[in-house]
């Protein structure tokens, strides 16, 4: 086939880092359309990266006939945008969380069944925790038994943004960010998710929780502590691994990438990484289940599992 035309449903922050994504593999793809209900957004991003602009993702999906898509719009309007692609056969690569809710989320896969569906649990393309994920396979680490995660900053923007509009987003922090942590442990155990149990809370003056905890246990046995908070001043973003033989620390705010230590070793290991960011090989990966027609790493029924923990964890904070 020829270059796989690209379009992108939702020209805000996380789209921009779609374009950028594709733009590095402009060998492979071009960009044919940009969507925003906001006019500006989409006419600013087809000035850097090509295409034409649109205020309305059906009209555009028209008109440019692309062979896969990029929906980055708020989680309120995946579902449409999912089927609109799927009348027209088109690939979609869907942002997180893949829906505000599992029902909705259900939808998306049904729609889309036949045709391919990426969720964009972009941190299963990031190199240090493939690197990590390599390691415990290898079997140096023991047998893992803990796995920690924090996501934790200061969102400015909070309160001033669709992010704490449950309506538009499907919840605050715990759906925005720990689907991405609940995606990280499914993907270093290997195994689902059969106990889940949260706890929320809110500092600012928000309808949304702003920070929330996950004790979550795997099918296998290993326990996971997942936290994060849009209102801690100090940026951190770590993962660490505790096995029986050893611990591995993920640090994205720091180098080296990844470092570890076994039982026996008297110093730490370290490891840095000169390859393509999360994004860029995220791009890679679905450009080329387009080109070949093999399924993701992470599709429909990953978007499902991981969406089943969040309504279980917000469950359990309700009981709670």
């Amino acid at each position: 086939m020829g270059k796989i035309k690209v379009a992108l449903i939702g020209a805000g922050g996380i789209g921009r880092s779609h374009l950028r994504a594709y733009a590095a593999h402009s060998d492979r793809c071009q960009i044919v359309g940009i969507a925003d209900v906001v006019e500006s957004a989409a006419v600013a991003n087809v000035a850097e990266f090509g295409g034409r602009a649109f205020i309305n993702a059906e009209m555009m999906l028209d008109a440019v006939k692309p062979d896969a898509i990029s929906i980055c719009t708020p989680p309120k309007f995946h579902l449409p945008a999912a089927k609109a692609a799927a009348e027209r056969g088109i690939a979609v690569l869907c942002e997180k969380p893949p829906a505000r809710n599992l029902a909705e989320t259900e939808a998306i896969v049904a729609a889309m069944r036949g045709l391919l569906l990426q969720f964009a649990f972009c941190h299963r393309f990031h190199p240090p925790l493939r690197a990590a994920q390599a390691l415990i396979n290898s079997g140096r680490l023991g047998n893992v038994v803990q796995i920690e995660n924090r996501f934790g900053f200061r969102f400015a923007r909070a309160g001033a943004s669709w992010f704490t509009d449950a309506e538009t987003a499907g919840g605050g922090i715990l759906i925005d960010t720990l689907v991405h942590s609940i995606d990280i442990f499914r993907a270093l155990t290997g195994d689902e998710i059969e106990s889940a149990q949260a706890q929320v809370s809110s500092a600012l003056p928000i309808a949304v929780e702003d920070s929330a905890s996950l004790l979550v246990r795997s099918s296998g046995g290993v326990l996971g502590t997942l936290n994060c908070s849009w209102v801690t001043p100090i940026s951190e973003a770590i993962v660490r691994l505790y096995g029986t033989e050893g611990q591995a620390i993920i640090d994205y705010n720091a180098a080296p990438g990844l470092r570890y230590k076994l039982a026996d070793d008297a110093n730490w290991t370290e490891q840095n990484f000169d390859e393509p960011d999360r994004f860029v090989a995220q791009a890679h990966a679905f450009l080329r289940c387009v080109e070949t027609g093999e399924p993701p790493l992470v599709d429909g029924e990953d978007g499902l599992a991981v969406m089943r923990v969040i309504e279980a964890a917000y469950e359990s904070a309700r009981v709670t």
